[in-house]
């Protein structure tokens, strides 16, 4: 090789160390990127949601009907959120003999539960619930009525988001609510008064034992809409009364004249049971508007004429709403997907695709726009059932516990309406001792 050659190769080989100094120089990155995996394939097959993957088990602490409902409405849920997969599982209230005390040990490892909307301050205020605020979706919070959030909220906080309600009403049998005269001779007609309750009284006794009245002595809510429709009080006020109202006044004469002719038989959704009550076996039954409404729907157009839907008790403040709500679990680790099914669960649409199937009423004031056939109630008055809140508080299904019992004492001649008040006064004292 020539000099000249050599001279070019050594230029050619000076600049090439100058160029490539700065990069040999340059500090290293501080984060390295991922090394490529060994398995490509097998990663490349994971689902891009993996990591968000959700098991929620969710218990129902419903009737039946309820539970195929949400079941079937999950299931379309579950097509759109495939990274969220629910499990439902039907616990019965009625075979709990401490609800919701025993909680803990009944829904353990819950996510959700659909639980009476009643429960839920107690339920927070013992530790097992999260804060369900961030459930409500869009314009949700300020589209429920006072009467349903009422029970929700404690500390500050929304423990429970409103699936339904469903509240009590009487159901009468026209023909023979106008056989009864009042005292002056004039056929009984609604509303009933307290004096009506008690002409009718004594004219059901003269009768005999013939049981006149259906009504669910396990039902603490049916007996207290019962009790408030006969003294023409308020039935939240009935619970928290240290003076037993229901022992004085008005309210006392009905109801010792009633006491031993009110039939045991539930209202409930039977063909047998309806049928019943339009052939007269029946004056009253105090029963959900659900129930009422599809006994009554199921009778043919002339027995079904022949009752009288009572509603005359949401004209007060309050009447119990016979509602129920989600809550999340305390312990939950997928807190962001039960939000997340919650709000689809109470979506304004099957808010009214629960009416049509169920008869539950929506718990959003806008979805009782323009609804042909469905109570409205959003033009009530601002001091009537719902828009007004109870004063609810966490001792409320104890109290309502302790009231079953105390009715079944009165009926079966263990208690006498004397003596109620200071039973009952006794029990607020010491749910006070304990607070």
């Amino acid at each position: 090789m020539t000099r000249r050659k050599y001279v070019v190769v050594l230029m050619l080989l000076m600049l090439a160390v100058l160029l490539t100094s700065p990069w040999a120089s340059a500090p290293e990155p501080e984060l390295e990127p991922d090394a490529a995996p060994k398995d490509r394939e097998a990663v490349e097959e994971e689902p891009v949601f993996a990591e968000q993957h959700a098991d929620l088990t969710v218990k129902i602490m419903q009737d039946e009907a309820t539970f195929r409902l949400l079941e079937r409405q999950s299931q379309v849920f579950e097509r759109s959120h495939p990274d969220i997969r629910v499990h439902l599982e039907r616990d019965d209230e009625a075979d709990a003999t401490n609800l919701p005390d025993d909680w803990h040990e009944r829904a353990a490892g819950a996510d959700v539960a659909l639980v009476p909307s009643l429960w839920v301050k107690r339920m927070a205020v013992s530790g097992m619930l999260m804060p369900a605020d961030a459930a409500f979706e869009g314009d949700a919070l300020s589209e429920q009525f006072e009467a349903i959030a009422a029970p929700l909220k404690w500390n500050g906080y929304i423990w429970g988001v409103p699936h339904h309600l469903d509240p009590y009403v009487v159901v009468w049998n026209r023909a023979r609510l106008s056989a009864a005269p009042r005292q002056d001779g004039s056929a009984l007609t609604l509303p009933l008064g307290p004096e009506d309750w008690t002409a009718l009284g004594s004219e059901m006794a003269g009768e005999g034992s013939r049981p006149w009245l259906a009504i669910d002595e396990r039902d603490p809510a049916a007996l207290l809409t019962w009790l408030g429709a006969a003294t023409g009080l308020r039935p939240d006020l009935l619970l928290g009364d240290s003076q037993g109202a229901w022992g004085t006044g008005l309210g006392a004469a009905p109801l010792d004249a009633l006491r031993g002719t009110v039939s045991l038989r539930a209202p409930d959704g039977s063909a047998a049971f309806w049928q019943a009550m339009a052939a007269g076996q029946y004056v009253a039954a105090v029963t959900r508007l659900s129930i009422a409404e599809a006994g009554i729907a199921g009778l043919g157009s002339a027995a079904a004429a022949g009752l009288s839907v009572d509603r005359s008790g949401w004209d007060k403040a309050y009447a119990f709403d016979g509602g129920a709500s989600f809550v999340i679990g305390a312990g939950t680790q997928n807190e962001s997907a039960a939000k997340t099914w919650i709000a689809a669960m109470t979506e304004a649409k099957l808010q009214l695709d629960n009416y049509d199937e169920t008869g539950y009423l929506p718990v959003y004031r806008s979805a009782y726009a323009d609804r042909q056939g469905m109570p409205n109630l959003t033009n009530r008055g601002a001091q009537q059932f719902p828009n007004w809140a109870p004063e609810v508080g966490p001792e409320w299904p104890l109290l309502m516990k302790k009231f079953g019992l105390y009715w079944t004492d009165w009926r079966q001649g263990r208690l006498s309406l004397s003596d109620w008040p200071a039973r009952w006064s006794g029990l607020l004292a010491d749910l006070q001792l304990h607070d």
